[in-house]
């Protein structure tokens, strides 16, 4: 089998189903269509997975049920392409949900609602008598799919959706807009970003009156705030991949910019300071087992957080003047601040707004 790499602009691995050209092999999507019948990850424990999640200082998951090529990691009831006609059969969605259920890290369920193996869907807007039935056909399924999510796993928190950029999804704004609705009665308390769905006149992320659609302002993919003033106060989180625009498995990160756990620590605190969350994609490969540098990376940001989480968790912005020094936090009465830049003779001082009558300041380096 060939490769998809994150070099020279070339698609991530995950997108490897629409590899075309003089490159790709003969017949490519039928080997791709069919690789499932391989499918069996003999080393994959989601008890460890989850173990070492607890271990990094992660306080929520976000767990891909299903992606652009459709094949469902749940034994679902509306799709024969699932994991039951798989080598390996079990519920590995169950088995993660389980297992980060059982050691108190929440669980988010990722679900791309564009399918590049199933027939009734398509990217553009359905027009004849034909496309409309044939995409109702395949909105009535994405429905089907998701209630069957929701009933199988209700340990879940909310969704994590993708693939809506399409016309067909966007010109159908009356039915997301009721299954939305639906989702949320059937599931009180659940969390829907703000890319599942648009208003009436496309506009996804923010409707017409730039209103926020969805729970919180989901638009920080592999990229970060300039500062506070752009958020206007939403709830927000940062999904970031450790290879350049790799989320599925790379088995060689030769010869490419890969992020470093100083890196990530750095975009995690500076996340911490403009009250988001930070999502830090792992990409495991077909056994089961993550990458070597994810397992590396894992093990020093738990060493970190162990050390230095007060400062993050339930941590926000702190109101203070821009420090080149590092990051503010707050929490309750204590100020702090992540020294990422030391100053050579190891005095740090900062200016403190007049307003400020007591303060603990506590460092972190």
């Amino acid at each position: 089998m060939g490769r998809s790499e994150c070099r020279g602009g070339a698609a991530a691995s995950e997108w490897i189903r629409s590899w075309r050209g003089s490159s790709a092999p003969k017949d490519w999507v039928n080997t791709y269509d069919n690789l499932y019948k391989q499918f069996n990850p003999k080393d994959f424990d989601a008890k460890r997975w989850a173990k070492q999640a607890k271990d990094m200082g992660a306080k929520y998951v976000i767990f891909t049920t299903k992606h652009h090529d459709g094949f469902a990691m749940w034994p679902t009831k509306y799709s024969p392409y699932n994991i039951s006609k798989t080598p390996y059969k079990k519920d590995i969605v169950k088995e993660v949900v389980d297992a980060y259920t059982a050691v108190s890290i929440d669980v988010y369920l990722y679900f791309s609602v564009l399918e590049w193996n199933n027939p009734d869907y398509m990217g553009k807007e359905p027009k004849t008598v034909e496309e409309k039935k044939k995409f109702d056909k395949f909105l009535k399924y994405t429905r089907n799919q998701l209630l069957e999510l929701m009933t199988n796993y209700p340990q879940m928190k909310g969704f994590w959706f993708d693939g809506t950029w399409d016309q067909s999804w966007i010109k159908s704004y009356d039915f997301t807009y009721n299954l939305e609705k639906e989702l949320r009665q059937k599931h009180p308390g659940l969390i829907i970003g703000s890319r599942f769905r648009n208003d009436e006149f496309g506009k996804r992320h923010f409707d017409s009156n730039g209103q926020m659609l969805g729970d919180y302002e989901q638009g920080w993919e592999r990229k970060l705030p300039g500062d506070i003033t752009w958020l206007e106060g939403r709830d927000w989180d940062c999904v970031m991949t450790i290879p350049p625009n790799g989320w599925g498995y790379m088995k060689d990160w030769s010869g490419i910019y890969t992020k470093t756990t100083d890196d990530i620590i750095d975009m995690l605190t500076y996340s911490a300071s403009l009250s988001g969350n930070f999502v830090l994609n792992f990409g495991p490969d077909g056994q089961g087992n993550m990458h070597p540098e994810e397992d590396k990376i894992a093990k020093e940001l738990g060493e970190w957080m162990k050390i230095n989480g007060e400062a993050i968790y339930g941590a926000k912005h702190a109101g203070m003047t821009t420090s080149k020094l590092g990051y503010f936090t707050k929490k309750a009465d204590n100020l702090y601040l992540t020294v990422f830049n030391r100053p050579v003779n190891n005095i740090v001082r900062i200016s403190v707004p007049k307003l400020r009558q007591k303060f603990l300041c506590l460092p972190r380096y």
